[in-house]
């Protein structure tokens, strides 16, 4: 890893003393944790930044997802930042705990030291660098002199005692350096400060070896662990070793053939992985302005959200047309959204960190999962190949009706989103957007409330309307006969409510509630909507939530679908309904007949509830 290569060259001068977390700092952003921080460290400093969370400071999971300055190579400074997904964290609570881990290699200050082999000789050594040497060969038995034994290079490959291995070609390098070889070349004779090297500690005797080194020279030679990789030279049957001519303060490097037999020198790495942490609190706001609503035709439930300063359908709407088909496709109060609302809800999910993978980030906060959950996860119909993979929605316009489409989920290999422009006759999605602005504003001044029936524990919402408690909700109790389903289908009543016959006037509604006057529907239906009935539906801003459950009755001259409802009031003398229409129609019928069920909502007394 890229990491750790660049760690191991930077090692010479790392204390664990010197590094340190400090300013550790926890906001939020929405669905965002945003972790800032400072890493002291030396100017060659990486760190491997991690991060955990807790909600009880004991057991901590690891954040796998998480972006900005965290994971391999980050380096010592100031004003760090990391981003977290809330909903990329198990188990939320309303007070979380972060801690950073930092590792980072460092050298073991120890200078040093004695060792034991297999064979129970003791030998000392000496940290040079990164690495510790023995200070003397290794000995094949306890009789071997100062020279120690020889090996061939496969004996000696395995000889080093437990966690101590054979140099490779690189370790002897470093030490060359170390001590005056200022250019380390391939092959030849180099100058060495052997003195110096001495005067450490590291002892060098002449050893008589059988195969030929430098005639009438005191020399030594040391097997590596490297091999001769340039396998066309002929060549690859032999390893590197180390000639030291004594007399001469030259060491040279050499390929010798696996089977001589030569000295050996163990190495052990000093360097070890070292962390440093910190701990931090955070209070999380773990609430979203979101929540489910009825389409006011089909009684289908939708998700929405607030964000981007608008409220979203979370899920697209079933399909994929054509431009022509676009009209209508939306729920009543619903609409197509603009580009330019578009481009907000981008800017309110992109990361408050810059990244390489941007465009990745804003890809899965935009799909399935999230704290935005907006679902933009599936491909289009119309383009699904190996190499293009994206969706496609229609925007609306509003001066002209050419063909543009949002690429909004950019998961081509090109990781780009735009717009493209489109022909008419392809298809593409629909998601939606609330047509009411201002509803957000408005919401927080409505008078809303809940209902427990006690004869089911079903539970209502309830709206303050006029000096009047309505139910928000049609009723869904079971009363047996005296109550139906549209159509006979019982997952009507799930999304509608169950409908009644004229025998529940008395006692249909929950105790102290009861089924509203004509005088009260005609105020709500007539006076207050004001031949404006939308006001009325899911969003329209006064909480009712209107639904259209009724019979569907088709216009054969405008080819649409008509939705109606029919709901129930109680005069005392007489028992009638108001039947609505989608088109805006609201007509009183002053007897209910006995064989026909209709809708309910019960009323009550403004109480002391809200």
């Amino acid at each position: 890893m890229k990491y750790f290569v660049t760690l191991l060259i930077c090692l010479s001068a790392l204390y664990v003393s010197a590094q340190k977390i400090e300013n550790l700092k926890i906001d939020q952003n929405g669905g965002e944790i945003i972790i800032q921080y400072d890493i002291n460290g030396t100017i060659n400093n990486n760190f491997k930044v991690s991060i955990y969370y807790s909600t009880d400071n004991k057991k901590w999971d690891i954040s796998d997802k998480a972006y900005g300055d965290t994971g391999d190579s980050v380096i010592a400074g100031q004003a760090k930042k990391v981003v977290i997904w809330l909903d990329h964290l198990n188990n939320l609570k309303d007070k979380m705990y972060f801690k950073l881990i930092a590792e980072y290699y460092t050298v073991d200050s120890k200078k040093e030291g004695n060792l034991t082999d297999k064979n129970e000789n003791t030998y000392s050594w000496i940290r040079y660098g990164k690495n510790k040497w023995m200070t003397q060969n290794l000995k094949a038995n306890k009789s071997d002199g100062d020279c120690g034994g020889l090996f061939t290079n496969t004996d000696a490959l395995k000889a080093c005692p437990d966690d101590w291995y054979l140099p490779s070609d690189e370790d002897w390098m470093e030490l060359e350096i170390e001590f005056g070889v200022n250019k380390v070349k391939e092959h030849g004779l180099r100058e060495i400060k052997l003195n110096e090297l001495g005067n450490t500690g590291f002892i060098l005797e002449e050893c008589e070896y059988k195969a030929s080194l430098y005639p009438n020279q005191k020399a030594v030679a040391f097997w590596t662990s490297s091999q001769n990789k340039m396998l066309y030279t002929g060549y690859s049957d032999k390893y590197f070793a180390r000639i030291i001519r004594l007399d001469e303060n030259k060491i040279s490097k050499e390929l010798r053939t696996k089977s001589e037999e030569l000295s050996v020198r163990c190495v052990q790495n000093a360097t070890y992985l070292a962390s440093i942490e910190a701990v931090s609190e955070k209070q999380i706001n773990l609430s979203q302005v979101s929540g489910t609503t009825n389409h006011t035709f089909t009684g289908e439930k939708l998700e929405w959200i607030y964000v981007g300063e608008a409220i979203w359908l979370k899920n697209d709407i079933a399909g994929s047309y054509v431009y022509k088909e676009v009209d209508g496709s939306c729920p009543a109060g619903w609409r197509l959204p603009e580009k330019e609302e578009w481009e907000m809800l981008f800017m309110e999910l992109k990361p408050s960190v810059k990244s390489e993978n941007q465009k990745n980030i804003l890809s899965e906060r935009l799909s399935t999962s999230g704290a935005w959950s907006m679902n933009l996860s599936n491909n289009d119909y119309w383009m699904n190949t190996d190499y293009y993979t994206y969706n496609t929605y229609w925007i609306n316009k509003k001066d002209k009706k050419d063909s543009k489409k949002l690429i909004s989920f950019p998961t081509n290999k090109k990781g780009e989103a735009g717009w493209n422009e489109k022909q008419t006759n392809e298809k593409a999605k629909v998601r939606c957007i609330l047509d009411n602005k201002d509803y957000i504003n408005k919401r927080e001044l409505l008078k809303t409330g809940t209902l427990i029936d006690k004869r089911d524990q079903k539970e209502y919402g309830v709206i303050e309307l006029e000096n009047k408690t309505w139910m928000s909700e049609n009723l869904k109790h079971d009363l047996g006969e005296n109550s139906s389903c549209r159509n006979d289908i019982k997952a009507d009543c799930e999304l509608f409510g169950y409908m009644y016959n004229v025998e529940v006037v008395n006692s249909g509604c929950p105790d102290g509630w009861r089924i509203p006057t004509s005088a009260e529907w005609k105020y709500l239906l007539i006076n207050k909507a004001a031949n404006n009935l939308k006001i009325l539906y899911p969003f329209g801003g006064t909480g009712f939530n209107l639904l259209f459950g009724g019979e569907v009755i088709y216009d054969e001259e405008n080819k649409t679908e008509i939705y109606t409802a029919k709901y129930l009031f109680n005069d005392g003398d007489k028992t009638g309904f108001y039947f609505i229409n989608s088109n805006g129609k609201v007509e009183l019928n002053e007897k209910a007949k006995k064989k026909d069920y209709y809708y309910v909502r019960c009323i009550q007394e403004v109480s002391d509830r809200f």
